[in-house]
């Protein structure tokens, strides 16, 4: 991997108050936001007060020979949508008083972002050499402008620059247009949550220049033919160490989202963000090489997981789940029944991988079979087929002539918990009590409870699969009770 990206990953590691890597020479401007907003708090601390602190030690690591400008909006008025100030141009203030500049800011107004990169980039129409300009903002636009339109704008005016946008403590707010402002820059949106990952999405940014961020992985997401939001995150090839976040969106904007990366080896991962259970794609062995462009697809599109259940070769009832893959998030259940209308039974689910189980509604003690990592593809479907074998068991409890209450449990032989339990009463319809069983040894024991005082007493059977057994226990015999 390029030498720039090892670096920034060096920085991304450490802790806020490392200075922050910066290529050397160029033109670098950063876009401060000064609006009311920036009062908010992070960790009981006000967000200008870490955008501050961390901005000043971003600049103490940037070269000397490097030109660093500043531009703040929304510290000097309340509800003036012009409140931008090109605090330094390019080069025009020594760093001791650009760090000076950035600790006087009081926020006090509002976030007019169009307006502060459209003075940006009319500075930067008279300089010579590309710029890396990034813009740190705890929330969009609230001027009425549309700062992806402005930064395409400049783009097909032929101003030279990469735009990242760092979005800081932006919460919940739909931070498409942020995204889109940065694809359309030909930058990264780097979310931040406190003040360390400030410092990392500082040190990202200023490491990926025009020059070193040429190469591009183009994602497009889809689901069913139409464009859906997905969460994009690029590592190092292998790694655990994450280089890019991004989001599709559904507009055309940003999906397909153009990635700007340095030639080298990466894996993404995909989410879907608006999709039940968030399914998840992986693209492994991206290589990007000679600053060029490498597209991938991505379909979330449904598919049909098809589940037939027999019992003894008939149709038969059972439960089917489809859990998302290593987790017991429930991402679609339902039931076969005995009916050919719905045996085999079909789950519409968007494609991804799932773990299935499914769990007899006849056989006593719910026998259950699972499958595992079942990889559906949208638009496909994949069929699994399973048989439960099971024997009847009925046991008749009596004395003489005369039927008897009592309570019967059937136990696999040597375990002690109770497969399936019921009574007999002194009903023809109860007794004998019919158990539908799995193949197998069984200890059965029955206790009386009316007439009161008959002992109880036990007897092993054996159940083949589609076989019957039958067995009565007759207190009239005489015969003498379980041990």
């Amino acid at each position: 991997m390029a030498v720039g990206v090892a670096a920034l990953l060096l920085a991304c590691g450490r802790a806020a108050a490392a200075p922050t890597a910066a290529p050397a020479g160029g033109d670098l401007v950063f876009i401060l936001d000064a609006s009311g907003s920036m009062w908010g708090q992070v960790h009981r601390e006000a967000k200008i007060a870490v955008a501050r602190r961390v901005m000043q030690q971003a600049l103490a690591g940037v070269p000397a020979e490097t030109a660093v400008g500043l531009v703040a909006y929304g510290h000097r008025s309340k509800e003036d949508c012009a409140d931008i100030e090109v605090i330094a141009a390019p080069g025009a203030l020594p760093r001791p008083a650009l760090a000076a500049k950035i600790e006087a800011l009081q926020p006090k107004g509002k976030t007019p972002i169009t307006a502060a990169v459209t003075q940006v980039f009319e500075q930067l129409r008279t300089r010579e050499r590309p710029a890396t300009v990034v813009l740190v903002s705890d929330g969009i636009e609230t001027c009425g402008g549309d700062p992806c339109a402005a930064v395409r704008a400049a783009r097909a005016a032929g101003v030279q620059f990469v735009l990242h946008v760092v979005g800081f403590d932006v919460g919940e707010v739909d931070v498409a247009q942020l995204e889109c402002a940065a694809q359309a820059g030909g930058g990264l949106y780097l979310p931040a949550a406190d003040a360390d990952q400030l410092a990392a999405a500082l040190a990202q940014a200023v490491a990926l220049t025009p020059e070193t961020a040429a190469g591009r992985l183009v994602v497009a997401v889809r689901a069913d033919g139409k464009p859906a939001d997905g969460l994009i995150e690029v590592f190092e090839a292998g790694t655990a160490t994450r280089v890019a976040h991004s989001r599709s969106y559904t507009g055309a904007e940003t999906n397909p989202r153009a990635i700007p990366l340095p030639d080298g080896t990466y894996d993404a991962t995909v989410e879907a963000v608006a999709i039940r259970g968030r399914p998840s794609q992986k693209l492994a062995g991206i290589v990007i090489a000679d600053g060029q462009t490498v597209e991938r697809a991505v379909d979330f599109g449904s598919g049909t997981l098809r589940i037939g259940v027999t019992r003894n070769g008939a149709l038969s009832d059972a439960t089917v789940t489809a859990y998302r893959a290593g987790s017991k998030e429930i991402v679609a259940n339902t039931r076969t029944y005995e009916s050919a209308d719905h045996n085999p039974t079909a789950l519409r689910v968007p494609a991804g991988t799932y773990d299935i189980v499914v769990a007899s509604v006849e056989v006593a003690g719910r026998p259950s079979t699972r499958w595992d990592g079942i990889v559906l593809d949208g638009g496909a479907t994949v069929e699994r087929q399973h048989d439960f074998g099971s024997g009847t068991v009925r046991i008749g409890v009596r004395q003489g002539a005369a039927l008897i209450d009592a309570t019967i449990n059937l136990h696999v032989a040597e375990q002690k918990a109770a497969v399936a339990a019921g009574r007999s009463y002194t009903s023809p319809n109860t007794n004998p009590k019919a158990f539908e069983v799995g193949p197998g040894r069984y200890v059965v024991k029955v206790r009386p409870v009316k007439p009161a005082g008959l002992p109880a007493r036990e007897v092993e059977i054996e159940v083949s699969a589609g076989g019957s057994v039958e067995h009565t226990f007759d207190y009239g015999d005489g015969a003498a009770p379980a041990p």
